[in-house]
Formats: structure tokens, sequence, C-alpha cells
């Protein structure tokens, strides 16, 4: 009050949050412009008359902004989990605010500075925390002591990210501090600074710096505007008597209006434009990161969200220089031929607990580190499983995964899938290698090959046909006049009877000796009989050719016909038990799959009693061969491949599903991932890692088995009607036609002798029919008598009887 006696043309603070309403309220009552220059949250101000506008401004970026910033900034870092040290109730609602713009799965925990200046309690607590990734929202003058004390109790750590809050963070000695810390600790920092020509320290002082910059050229606007149009207004700042009638600041609203509708870059703090509620909009952020060597921008921070401007050579290089300096330690798990003792006594490999192990990774790492310079390589055995997760206490347990969230090793390698579940707690390199899910099963034991390689309604078919074409031939033969000789030919060349060699004997000993592709002294002589005769000959032909080449192939190979032939086969049945690794890649397929067929394999599996999971992938293969071929092991393909050239009772079923990738695990937002997908990729266009596979998989103990024909997806199958039905068609159509031209003589034959013998055509018919349908009788008159008595002899059974035809 004493001020506004004294005369103001605008009221700067306070900093106390406590008075700043008071002194808004008075500034509104005397149109006396009101600037802040510190962090206010934005409050919603309800049932504001119009009468009474709002005199205050605020310099300091709006509060919701600010959260935005730290929002963006802890996205674009791909933070799950964070921890988060606080110490005013500014700092408090800022976390707040941020949280509230962004939804993170996990916030492990919120811890507020004690009081005093020993805060190693609370950083301990958080260094046991399964997390590292940090916000610090703390007093400036307080930022200093917690970095010290953090280093003190080993919380600047490799693979640890901290994100500072405080908007002037580049004049603060991080960089310094963080020349002494030999780790990739990630200090992340924002600040509004773009100039210090004047040379101000303290965040409240530039931001103030810059409001007095503003109220300045709205007074200058003022009064030039006031001179153009010839107006005047004074500016000057007036008395206010609080005693007397209240007196108002006629220029106040109008520089608040101009202090908003004038855009200027301030002196230290860059943009600033003022909304109509008085709050700062659109000011840049820049993002600064704190190296070994010095603070880099990596990028800035707009209304429009994160902008990338470093260069990343010089944060690589820094890198790179590090990396020559550090022993990785890496974390590998037994599995053939990924990681493997040697047994031989031996002084090739990596000495690893007392012990000498070699294989695939073991190389991989090798020549990565060879690569990218690295100062030397310690390796560390998990002796259990990949990672075994716990669903109900949601934490990882054992294995390589839990050695990377626990810090415990840079990298993490073997026959390790790269899954979704598990990149949601770690970072995996590029694939080295791929796979997919496939069953091994055991081979059939070895059997004689089938002699008669033909489906049993092959044979069938075959036989009626067989039947069909030898009554055929009878039948035809007798209607047909060119098969009726004369048995006394050299003593009689006018016989009385004529004989038929077409009896049921001689039919079926022609048809079967043109089966066994032999030659018979009684052949055909009329037309239809040859047609069919011929028919029937090539269809033995095809036949014959046929059986012998299946036949050959049978002895040939050895075929093997597994009860399943993939994995959609597996529940389709109940015989065989099918299981696969516990806590693997390969289990978690299938349980969290959609597919029907899947969900109702992982079904089976999971009641399964005794349980049909495995500890080891040898334990499964171990089990397969000794089951009898009761029980099938899912597993990696390239696992598979590898053990099928060394163990040959073990076979590949089905194609291969669901290619995966097998990659290097490291710590979320790893500073070496990039690093390591480069040299992946190098040693990729250079063939190493086929070289590599070709050492591990072949050279080294393999190819002791044949491939079979199962192998090579070449299956001999029995002939089936599908294969022989084009025959059977021909058969029948050639048999139909024969029959035709038979009928065909019949009848002419008879038209014939009727003209020969002056007799009616149905007199001939009669007598050619009875004939035909006594299949008893084999000689035939010459001549037919008219309305006289023929005898017909026949012969049955070696006897001569006369039968008395009318």
């Amino acid at each position: 009050c004493e001020l506004l006696e004294k005369g103001v043309a605008a009221i700067f603070g306070p900093s106390s949050r406590y008075t700043s309403g008071i002194v808004a309220s008075i500034a509104a009552r005397f149109n006396i412009p009101h600037i802040e220059y510190v962090w206010r949250e934005r409050e919603k101000k309800k049932n504001q008359k119009k009468t009474s506008p709002s005199m205050t401004i605020n310099i300091f970026p709006a509060s919701e902004q600010v959260s935005q910033a730290i929002a963006d900034v802890i996205d674009s870092m791909k933070w799950q989990k964070f921890a988060a040290i606080y110490e005013t109730d500014e700092g408090l609602s800022r976390l707040q605010k941020t949280l509230t713009l962004k939804e993170y799965p996990i916030i492990h925990t919120v811890w507020k500075l004690n009081e005093g200046s020993d805060y190693r309690s609370i950083l301990k607590k958080i260094r046991h925390l399964p997390v590292c990734n940090i916000i610090i929202d703390v007093k400036p003058e307080n930022i200093m002591k917690v970095l010290h004390q953090a280093k003190e109790v080993n919380l600047l750590a490799d693979y640890c990210n901290f994100v500072i809050t405080y908007l002037d963070i580049s004049m603060l000695p991080i960089a310094k501090m963080r020349n002494n810390i030999n780790t990739t600790v990630n200090i992340t920092g924002l600040s509004i600074r773009e100039n210090d020509v004047e040379n101000i320290d303290g965040l409240d002082s530039m931001v103030l710096y810059d409001a007095v910059f503003l109220l300045h050229k709205a007074l200058e606007t003022l009064n030039e505007r006031n001179s153009k149009n010839k107006v005047y207004m004074s500016i000057d700042p007036i008395r206010f008597c609080l005693n007397k009638t209240a007196k108002l600041y006629k220029a106040g609203p109008n520089i608040v209006s101009v202090m908003q509708k004038i855009a200027k870059k301030g002196k230290i703090t860059g943009n600033m434009y003022i909304d109509k509620y008085g709050r700062r909009q659109r000011f840049n952020v820049k993002i600064l990161n704190f190296q070994q060597s010095d603070v880099i921008q990596m990028s800035y921070w707009d209304f429009n969200g994160i902008h990338a401007t470093q260069i990343k050579e010089k944060k690589d290089i820094d890198l790179h220089k590090f990396m020559k300096e550090k022993i990785f330690k890496i974390s590998v798990k037994i599995s053939a031929p990924y990681v493997m003792e040697v047994t031989d006594g031996s002084t090739r490999g990596e000495l690893i607990d007392w012990k000498r192990y070699e294989g695939f990774c073991i190389d991989l790492i090798n020549h990565i580190a060879d690569h990218l310079g690295f100062k030397g390589v310690v390796f560390q055995l998990v002796n259990d499983r990949y990672g075994f997760y716990d669903s109900q206490t949601k934490t990882w347990h054992r294995g390589l995964i839990k050695s990377i969230l626990n810090n415990e090793a840079d990298l993490a390698i073997s026959d390790l899938t790269i899954t979704s579940f598990r990149e949601s707690v770690v970072d995996f390199s590029l694939p080295f290698m791929t796979s997919g899910y496939s069953i091994v099963f055991s081979k059939p034991e070895k059997q004689t090959s089938s002699f008669f390689p033909v489906l049993i309604k092959v044979w069938l078919y075959m036989a009626i046909a067989y039947l069909v074409v030898s009554i055929m031939l009878f039948v035809q033969a007798r209607m047909a006049p060119d098969e009726r000789n004369n048995s006394h030919h050299l003593c009689n060349a006018d016989p009385e009877e004529l004989k038929n060699n077409f009896n049921f004997k001689n039919s079926f000993f022609l048809t079967i000796s043109f089966f066994m592709q032999q030659g018979s002294n009684i052949l055909p002589k009329a037309s239809s009989l040859r047609m069919l005769a011929s028919m029937w000959c090539f269809f033995t032909l095809i036949v014959y050719s046929l059986y012998t080449a299946n036949l050959a192939a049978f002895l040939t190979v050895d075929k093997m016909d597994p009860p399943i032939k993939g994995i959609e086969d597996l529940p389709k049945q109940t015989k065989i038990k099918y299981g696969a690794l516990k806590g693997g890649s390969t289990a978690a397929f299938f349980k969290n799959s959609n597919y029907s067929t899947y969900k109702q394999i992982w079904a089976v599996m999971a009641n399964s009693r005794p349980s049909v999971f495995t500890s080891t992938i040898e334990e499964g293969i171990n089990r397969v061969l000794n089951s009898k071929r009761q029980y099938a092991f899912l597993m990696e393909s390239t696992t598979i491949e590898y053990n099928t050239e060394r163990k040959c009772d073990i076979i590949k079923i089905g194609n291969v599903l669901e290619n995966r990738g097998y990659g290097i695990a490291m710590p979320r937002n790893s500073p070496y991932k990039t690093h390591i997908n480069h040299a992946i990729l190098r040693l990729g266009e250079k063939g190493i890692l086929q070289n590599l596979k070709t050492k591990w998989w072949n050279n080294k103990g393999g190819g002791l088995c044949k491939k079979d024909e199962m192998e090579k997806n070449k299956s001999i199958y029995k002939l089936e009607m599908a294969n022989v039905g084009g025959v059977f068609f021909i058969l029948t159509c050639g048999c139909s036609a024969s029959f035709f031209i038979a009928i065909c003589e019949f009848l002419w034959n008879i038209r014939k002798v009727a003209v020969i013998e002056k007799i009616t055509l149905w007199e001939v018919l009669v007598a050619e029919l009875k004939f035909a349908v006594n299949i008893f009788a084999i000689t035939k008159p010459v001549k037919i008598a008219k309305r006289s008595n023929s005898n017909i002899s026949f012969r049955e059974g070696g006897l001569d009887r006369a039968v008395s035809r009318a």
C-alpha cells in the first residue's frame, strides 16, 4: 500500500505463491499491470466478472506447457517405468501434471527429499529398485548435491537415465562432474536460455530481465501509437490514495493489452508470446545431454513437439572412445551349438568359471568386439533358463533376462528368441539368425519294403476287369462267325459242322496270358475280339509299367510314414504326446497365440499329466528317443537342424512355423545398441554370420546322418485309383466299342446266311441265338435246314451226347 501511494506503473512479483493472489487482486482493482516471473500453476477462475479483467501477466513459461515438454522428453526416451524425486509442492504439481499428460504403465515411486542436506538414504532405496530412470525436480541449489550423493551410492551407473526439470540446466556444473564419471549414465536437462550476453545467473532472474524488457517495449509501442494518432494518454505512474476515493490507472489496461499483442524475442529466454489469459505460450526449450567431454543440444521442444538438432557424430565419437576403455560383461547360457563346454582338454574357447567354453555365440561376440574395438569381454555363465516370468508377482526370475534387468551384464546372448514380451523389459539387437518352430520326432524302425505297392482297392478293380474282359471274350466269340473253325480241315474240306475254340478255359487263359505279357496259340480272328484283346493289352501294359516303377521306388527308398506330418496334425490325434521347453519362447508362442489350433495345442500341453514340458532341450530330445514314437518335442528349427546332423534317430516333421529372430539382449535404452546393430549388419554383409553357422552346424561334427526322402519332402505313395482311373476308363470304352462291333458282325452274318440258305431272317436269328446262349455247345452246323431237326453235339466232362433240336 505504501508503494502504491508513492506511484507505480507496474508491479513485478512477488515470488511467493501465497501472496501472489493478494497482489493480483490489488492490481486488478486499480488497473495496474501485474507481471510475474516465476512458475505458477494455472488456476481455474470461477465467476470472474467482465468488469474486473485480470491485469496479471506471467512471463514464466506456462505450467501446462512445461509439463507437456517434460512428458514429451520422457516419451522420446521410451520410458515405461521411472522414479521421481521432488522437493517442493510446485515440483510435485509439475510431476502430477506430467503424469496426466501421458499414460505410463507403471510409475514405480515418487520420493520427497527429506529436510537437511543428506539424501543418501533415499538414493540408496532408489538404487535397489528394478528401474534406473529418474526424474529430478528439486530446487536449483540442491541439484548438484543430489547428483554428487547419487554418485557416492553408485546411482550414476551404466544404463541409468536422469531427467532434470530445471529450465536453466546449462548454468549448472554438471558437465564438469560428468567428466569424472567413467560410466554411460545419461543425464538430460532442459533450458530456456538462448543467450548469455547479459551474464545473468538464475532462472528467475533471467525471466525477470525479459519481463522488464517486454514492459519497456510495450511502453515504447504505446508512446509511438499515441504520437501517431495524436492522442495524449499519460503512461506515467500515478499515486494512489487508499484512504480516499479509488483512482484507477487509465494506461494500465492499454499496457497489458500491448504486452499481449506484441510478439518479442526476449534478450535471454527467447520468444515471448502472451495469450489472452496472460500466460506465456509458444516458447522453445532446449534439450541438453551431458557427455563425458561436453554438453550438447540433442533437440529442442516447442508447442509442436520435439525436433532433433544434434548431429549424432559427436555423441557416437564419445561413445566409441568409451567402448575402447570398457570391459563388457556378457551373460551366456549353455545350449549347443551356441555355447558348449570344451571337453577334450583343449585351450581353445573362452575361460568361464575355470572351464573353457566355445560355440557360435562365443565367436560372434568376439567378432563384434573386434569390430567395435572393445577393450575386452568377460563371459559369465547363467546355469538356468532364458528367463522365467512369474505372472503372480509380475517379476522375472533367473536366466539371461534377469541378469540384464539386474544390470549384472551389459549383453546377454544365446539362442534367445526376440519376442514382444521380452522386448517390453529389455532391448534387443537386430537378429543375427532367424528360426521358427517345428517338431522333432523319432524315426521309425527300418521296415521291409512292400512287395505290392498298390492299394487293395486297385487290385480289386483289376480282378473285376479281368473277369469282365474274359467273359466278354467268351460271349463275343460265340457271336462272331469268324471264330467258327473247321476242326477236320485236313481230311474234310467241306465240313457239316464248325467248332468254336473260345470256351471258358481258353478265354480266361488268353486274358491272363496277355496280362502276364506272354503269348498264346489261340488268337482271335474276328474284328470285335481283336479290338477287345488290343484294349486289354494296352490296359495291362500301362498297369504293368506303373507297378514296375512303384515297386522299384519301394525297393530303393524305405518309406517313413509318420502319424503326424506337421504341427496342425497334433491336436487331431491323442496317441502321441507333445511338449516344449518350460519357460521358452516356443511354449510362450502357443500360450499367447489367438489361433484356435495353437490354443488347443497349448491347452493339451498345459493339462497333460505327467508334464510334457522339459527343463532343457537335451532332456526333450532324449525323451523323444526313449518314448518309442509316443512323444514329439516342439522347438526352434535351427536347433533341430543342429541335432539332426548328429543324431540319426530323429527327424524334423512338417514346415517351419512363425519365423523369429535370435538377438542380443541388453538393458533398455542401451547406448551400445546402434553400434552392435551396425556390427551385426557388417558381419552379415561379409558373410561371417553364414560362415559361423556352417562351422558350428555342419563342420563341427555335422553331416553324420544321410538325408532320407522324408527330409527332402519326397514322399512315395501306393498306386491309387486316382493314378490309374484313366486307364480303366479307356478299357471300358474299348470294351463297349468291341461289343458294338460284335453285334454288328452278328447281325450282318444273319442277313448273309438268310440270303444264302434262302430262309427268313427270323429263323437265322433264332438258330444263332440258340447257339450263342447254349454255353456248353462247342460245334455248330454249317447250314440251317428249314423246318428240320438238326443235331448239335457238345462235350461236357469228356463225354459226347446228342441233343435233338427242332
